[in-house]
């Protein structure tokens, strides 16, 4: 399988390098070249899976022109897509592989999400997150064996990034919960459960991955 890696320059978020550095993929991290709209379908159309990573919103990869005007590429495509609320852009456009919703990996999300925890807790997350994909990418029950073995320490943040780890071939059930959880009243949510509940639902926040 011939794959491409899509990952923005940006030393914060260089511990997702982890994930694909020494493996033989094609890495693009130019800027230039990934805001190059016929560049970037080159690429994609050369390539079997594609790994997006780095900072995002709801509409797609910044500092790219991963966007909904590639989605018709992409859906053609075996797909990583890492990056804050990559849920929204994934169900939207019904493309298929692993994928984010929001993601802490830094002290002021944590912070905006009410969890109390240092950047070495961050960074302890974010490298655990990294080296225990790179494992597990190519198994056929990979996102069940990352979000296990992800999930092996007791931390806050490492949970609630664990909860929005998803994977395409469940999506019919992630729809469902999440159907069943805003059918439920105010009360009734809160005695469901805030661990069951994304509060990153609906937000695009422009410092994240």
């Amino acid at each position: 399988m011939k794959t491409l890696v899509i990952h923005p320059d940006d030393r914060s978020t260089d511990f997702l390098k982890t994930i694909y550095e020494g493996k033989g993929y094609t890495v693009v991290t130019d800027k230039s070249i990934l805001r190059s709209e016929s560049d970037v379908r080159e690429l994609i159309g050369a390539h079997d899976r594609i790994m997006m990573m780095g900072h995002g919103h709801p509409g797609g990869l910044f500092f790219t022109c991963i966007n909904n005007r590639m989605t018709d590429l992409l859906r053609e495509k075996q797909g990583v897509y890492i990056w804050c609320n990559a849920d929204k852009f994934v169900e939207k456009y019904e493309l298929q592989g692993f994928y984010t919703g929001m993601f802490i990996s830094e002290v002021g999300e944590a912070r905006y999400f009410r969890i109390n925890a240092t950047q070495e807790e961050i960074d302890f997350s974010n490298q655990l997150f990294a080296s225990e994909f790179r494992k597990y990418e190519d198994k056929e029950t990979a996102h069940q064996l990352i979000r296990e073995h992800y999930n092996s320490f007791d931390s806050p943040v490492i949970q609630f990034n664990n909860d929005r780890l998803y994977d395409s071939k469940f999506l019919d059930l992630i729809r469902e919960e999440r159907d069943f959880t805003d059918d439920l009243s105010d009360d009734e949510q809160q005695d469901f459960g805030d661990d069951d509940i994304d509060p990153a639902g609906g937000h695009g926040l422009h410092s994240h991955i």
